[in-house]
């Protein structure tokens, strides 16, 4: 790892149980306040009965307050959408980055990302977030649709 910034194995386990039990909606991930470990943050149980909606609105504010406590995340999201007539859920990966952190902040995230990205398979999509414009759902719905159909 480029940062020296470790990864713990909650991170990943919490991750497969995501990814392959759908047991999460979505999972965010932080530095360690040390900064020396990528942690868990959060992880959003999943309930098909609720609006996706809803709980992406949830995941954003998450990110927002990190932000507005000086902080960046990671975070990744099970989407739903919809192309043609087929259903689909895919594994979005997102750097919450603000250009208000720290610049050793965002070095550090910048430089930790791929340790976090290698360790998880099967992420469709990764989005780079610096604002609110960048995370808005539809926008993140788009860049899987386009993925989709590479």
């Amino acid at each position: 790892m480029t940062s020296g910034v470790a990864l713990t194995d909650e991170c990943l386990n919490v991750y497969l149980d995501l990814q392959s039990k759908k047991k999460y909606r979505y999972i965010i991930y932080k530095l360690s306040d040390d900064f020396k470990e990528i942690v868990v943050d959060f992880a959003a149980p999943r309930d098909d009965s609720e609006d996706v909606k809803q709980a992406y609105d949830e995941f954003c504010g998450k990110l927002f307050a990190a932000a507005d406590a000086g902080q960046g995340r990671y975070g990744v999201f099970d989407v739903h959408y919809q192309i043609d007539s087929r259903e689909l859920d895919k594994v979005v990966f997102i750097t919450w980055v603000t250009d208000s952190l720290p610049i050793k902040q965002k070095m550090l995230y910048a430089s930790s990302n791929k340790a976090l990205k290698t360790k998880m398979t099967g992420i469709h999509t990764e989005i780079q977030c610096n604002d609110a414009s960048d995370i808005k759902l539809d926008n993140v719905i788009a860049k899987c649709r386009q993925k989709s159909y590479q």
